[in-house]
């Protein structure tokens, strides 16, 4: 009895590993585009966060879920924004340590114009931000993150659209 609770408990641990070590892939469907989810506020404690900080669970609250979305060239990415995001997209072979990080505080907002395709209109607007038509027309890696100083630079909030 005590070996297979081990074991079941062993299998359950393997699992909940892979799931959090492999990266979430997501191809484009039938309809020519992919969606992201841009943050999950339903995650974390219940507990009421500060104002322009977080609870102890950035992980879960400033994510992008999947962190990678595959489309064919042309086709595009909806962002649903969740929480107090901006969706920033930078153009194909930018790297995280390309981005300037200004100081936070007092700069809320990242900010740097090198390499940017497209920036949602205003931060914390929530509800899908589509970037314009022709953002994802050449193939490559493109970077895609929050532009709020701490959820980028503390929290590591960005993914990547690879456009095929």
């Amino acid at each position: 009895m005590k070996r297979s609770r081990r074991w079941a408990l062993g299998t359950v641990l393997v699992m909940a590993a892979a799931y959090l070590i492999v990266p979430a892939v997501v191809t484009a469907g039938p309809d020519d585009s992919a969606a992201v989810r841009f943050g999950n506020p339903e995650a974390g404690s219940p507990y009421q966060p500060p104002e322009f900080f977080h609870d102890s669970s950035p992980n879960a609250t400033d994510n992008l879920i999947p962190r990678t979305v595959v489309i064919s060239a042309g086709e595009n990415v909806t962002f649903n924004v969740a929480g107090f995001h901006q969706v920033a997209v930078y153009e194909a072979g930018t790297q995280p340590e390309d981005i300037t990080v200004p100081a936070f505080p007092p700069n809320l907002l990242i900010n740097d114009p090198t390499n940017r395709l497209a920036l949602q209109p205003a931060p914390g607007v929530q509800g899908p931000y589509t970037p314009p038509a022709g953002t994802f027309s050449t193939p490559g890696r493109y970077l895609v993150l929050c532009n709020i100083t701490p959820h980028f630079a503390v929290d590591k909030m960005y993914g990547w659209v690879i456009v095929k």
